[in-house]
């Protein structure tokens, strides 16, 4: 088999980038697992439901990355630098896979569902032992960086459909970190950037399920952001009280204010017949009275404790409150 394909081979090692059809990479490649070759392999095994999820992906994009292959044997891969054209000895499993096995697989699958034009991107090493090979996929598999988390619900904002509940809540914690009257200004970043900062993981689990809400889902923008701004505002305000207001923007607190949104939102409405930020700060009294010493962590047993907490003590200062005047 002879293909075109561009030479870019350096420090002793033969490196030729080129595309071949699905199947043919398919059936001239082959796979060494752990498992099933405990000497030599070094893949995992196959992952069927992501290889069917690349298959899928096949049928609407493309895939630019490359799979990477090795010719254990020098004379299976020759490189015609006058032709630009790569002459491979075509023989089933003539190629190890050393990255890429799941998008081989997918093409294939792709291939055998019907895309029989489908090509794929695919680099060839040559002169590498066995240790070289391991090392590659040793240093493929573990320098590569996944996008964090927060960064990618940030990304969001370009797919989600306008008025969506991912659009409202990009849409307040974008006001919320810039509008001078929210106590969050400057605080919300869609970057991890440490203490003194809430990264949109956090914002996204607390805002997501409040949003959804009977008292949030029907409001109009405006009015949910204000509704957010007060009950912060007043969270905030008995923090200033406690020299701990960094604990706003610590994960684990801030989810667990937001997951008693309901209690506290039915207590301003008794307190003080209103969502104002003065009536949310009454009701937040009982913060004050919490030890944030017993709550540390941000695992979710740690989150579940401290609601408890909250919950237990705007329990007591209803029925205290309750009682005042009575004798």
């Amino acid at each position: 088999m002879k293909i075109q394909a561009f030479d870019l081979s350096r420090n002793g090692i033969g490196f030729y980038l080129t595309s071949m059809r699905a199947d043919v990479a398919y059936r001239i490649s082959r796979v060494e697992r752990v498992n099933s070759n405990a000497s030599e392999g070094f893949q995992r095994a196959l992952d069927s439901a992501r290889a069917k999820k690349i298959a899928r992906y096949h049928e609407t994009k493309v895939i630019p990355g490359a799979i990477i292959l090795s010719s254990e044997n020098e004379s299976d891969v020759v490189f015609d630098r006058s032709t630009n054209m790569l002459e491979i000895v075509e023989k089933d499993g003539a190629l190890l896979v050393i990255d890429g096995q799941h998008r081989l697989f997918g093409a294939f699958q792709a291939f055998e569902s019907g895309q029989r034009d489908l090509h794929i991107p695919v680099c060839i090493l040559t002169n590498l032992t066995l240790i070289d090979q391991v090392q590659y996929f040793v240093d493929v598999n573990s320098t590569q960086k996944g996008v964090p988390r927060t960064l990618r619900i940030e990304l969001t904002k370009f797919l989600i459909e306008p008025e969506s509940i991912d659009s409202v809540r990009l849409q307040l914690f974008r006001d919320l970190n810039q509008e001078a009257d929210s106590v969050l200004v400057g605080k919300l970043s869609a970057e991890q950037k440490g203490p003194g900062y809430l990264s949109h993981v956090p914002f996204e689990a607390s805002i997501n399920r409040i949003l959804l809400s009977e008292r949030m889902k029907d409001l109009e923008y405006s009015a949910k952001k204000t509704l957010l701004k007060n009950y912060t505002g007043g969270v905030y305000d008995n923090l200033i009280d406690l020299d701990l207001t960094i604990k706003l923007t610590q994960s684990a607190f801030f989810q667990a204010i937001f997951r008693i949104f309901e209690k506290v939102c039915e207590e301003a409405l008794i307190v003080g017949k209103n969502y104002k930020r003065e009536t949310f700060a009454a009701v937040f009294e009982f913060i004050q009275k919490i030890n944030f010493e017993l709550h540390t962590g941000t695992n979710e047993e740690t989150i579940t404790n401290l609601e408890k907490d909250f919950v237990d003590k705007l329990a007591l200062q209803r029925r205290l409150r309750s009682s005042e005047g009575l004798f």
